[in-house]
């Protein structure tokens, strides 16, 4: 016998017994404090059948969720489980992808990489048909936890997955080691640790299965501080934050190295004389003088509506170069900074607004650019500005990215496609010290994605893409190598959530 029906006995039993009382009349009672007496008993009786109503109620609910769960749940997180002996609910969650990638022409590793497109005439351009690698690298998962505090909600969230470390071999072991992605808590407006900056808004990002995405786009995580405030009565939310001041600059005499973590294309370390393979050639020798003053400064304001997404943002970061003296050669001492600025406006409309009959399809939109923007665009991690041999003074790189995607579902939204297009421009300085030093850097690259996907039960997507990029560079060009390259590539991946 359940719960339920056991506790519903007992209460029915209980209410009977309390029939005689109710039947009670004032002439069976011998005085009137009699009567007083039996009233307070039945009001007493009456009180308790409402607790054994309500213990009813409460084991009823808990007995369906720990049938439907296998645990207590939290109707504000659902799919949360608690921590024994907490006020903590818990949950993981993620996705296992599979990604098979073929080249056509000039590969440029697991994603697209459209800063590390070789030129054409470059040794080995020439290849064709070629299997950039069959793997499972970009699955990824995440743990999240919601404690409830005098102060409110506080949230922590944990994300890894596995696409830029590895720990074995293609012929062997496949394996790869997990790397952080995001660490950060929020409790009411406040968010501290590693997140995506808040110059990018993943909110507008297009579905692309390339890893990478589109040219042109905001792709960055950093450690930060970040105040999130919701506008009463309104769509609206506004976000400021302090994040991770990391300068990005060039030195075409080699002096400096302006890439101080030594990155190569695929985003790792890079090998011991700094080369940073792809986006800068030769390698950048020297040691690395960066050092951050005042934090990245970032603002944001977005509005969520019927008619979709919309985002404004402004960015403002110092560049800071200082060598010191001590055991400096006098013409080496380098004591300079600048001030970079950019601007970010970001889009996505629900079609159905313009045509009911256009369903769940969205279209996008991204545009950002400024001078010393440098990495905060994907492709241009190196372009923030460019140390003149000459004076030692940083001039700002102007850089411009933007991209415009569209999602169409197709009848019965089990099948998807989307088409997207990426453009990135930068308005390099100091060429001639570039030609001089026999160097060149990513003056502007473009981007083409068009993919299927299935949908065929939830949580679960199969889907082909082709991609198309090019690359076009500034500088000193060697005899024999244009000034710009293509790539071109068919990948199929398989999607599971959980």
């Amino acid at each position: 016998m359940s719960t339920r029906h056991k506790l519903t006995m007992l209460a029915g039993m209980t209410s009977v017994a309390l029939l005689p009382l109710s039947a009670v009349t004032p002439a069976a009672a011998q005085t009137a404090p009699d009567m007083q007496k039996l009233q307070d008993e039945i009001k007493v009786l009456q009180q308790q059948i409402q607790d054994l109503q309500s213990q009813v109620n409460n084991a009823q609910a808990t007995a369906d969720d720990l049938k439907k769960t296998g645990g207590p749940s939290n109707k504000d997180h659902p799919g949360f489980w608690q921590i024994p002996g907490t006020q903590t609910w818990m949950t993981i969650a993620g996705h296992v992808k599979l990604d098979a990638i073929y080249d056509f022409k000039q590969s440029v590793g697991p994603q697209d990489d459209f800063s590390a497109i070789p030129m054409n005439g470059a040794p080995g351009s020439d290849r064709k048909g070629t299997w950039a690698g069959t793997n499972a690298k970009q699955s990824y998962m995440y743990f999240e936890t919601h404690t409830n505090t005098p102060y409110g909600d506080l949230m922590s969230h944990i994300s890894t997955d596995f696409y830029l470390s590895s720990q074995g071999n293609p012929n062997i072991s496949n394996s790869y080691a997990l790397r952080l992605r995001n660490a950060y808590g929020v409790l009411g407006e406040w968010t501290f640790g590693q997140d995506w900056s808040t110059f990018q808004d993943t909110a507008a990002g297009p579905n692309a299965l390339d890893f990478n995405g589109p040219a042109g786009q905001v792709f960055i995580r950093q450690p930060q501080v970040r105040w999130t405030h919701s506008i009463a009565g309104t769509p609206d939310t506004v976000m400021v934050s302090l994040e991770n001041p990391q300068g990005d600059y060039f030195s075409p005499a080699g002096l400096y190295n302006g890439n101080q973590f030594n990155i190569d294309q695929d985003g790792q370390l890079g090998d011991p004389a700094g080369c940073t393979l792809g986006r800068v050639s030769p390698c950048q020798n020297g040691p690395s003088q960066l050092s951050g003053n005042v934090p990245d400064i970032i603002g944001r304001w977005q509005r969520d509506s019927d008619f979709g997404h919309l985002s404004f943002m402004g960015l403002a970061r110092e560049i800071n170069v200082d060598t010191g003296t001590i055991g400096v050669p006098p013409d080496q001492v380098v004591k300079t900074h600048k001030w970079g600025f950019g601007l970010g406006m970001n889009a996505v409309l629900n079609m159905n607004q313009l045509s009911p009959a256009l369903g769940a399809d969205q279209l996008f939109f991204s545009l950002n650019g400024g001078p010393g923007i440098g990495r905060y665009l994907q492709d241009l991690l190196f372009n923030g500005a460019i140390l003149n041999d000459n004076s030692h003074t940083l001039d700002l790189i102007t850089s411009v990215g933007t991209f415009v995607g569209y999602e169409h579902f197709w009848p019965g939204d089990d099948w998807e496609t989307n088409l997207i297009y990426g453009y990135e421009k930068s308005n390099l300085k100091d060429v001639d010290q570039l030609i001089a030093n026999g160097d060149q850097l990513t003056k502007q690259s473009q981007s083409f994605h068009v993919n299927l996907i299935w949908h065929p039960v939830p949580n679960t997507s199969f889907g082909m893409e082709y991609s198309w990029g090019e690359r076009k560079v500034e500088g000193f060009i060697p005899p024999g190598q244009e000034d710009h390259g293509q790539m071109s590539r068919f990948q199929f991946s398989g999607i599971y959530n959980f």
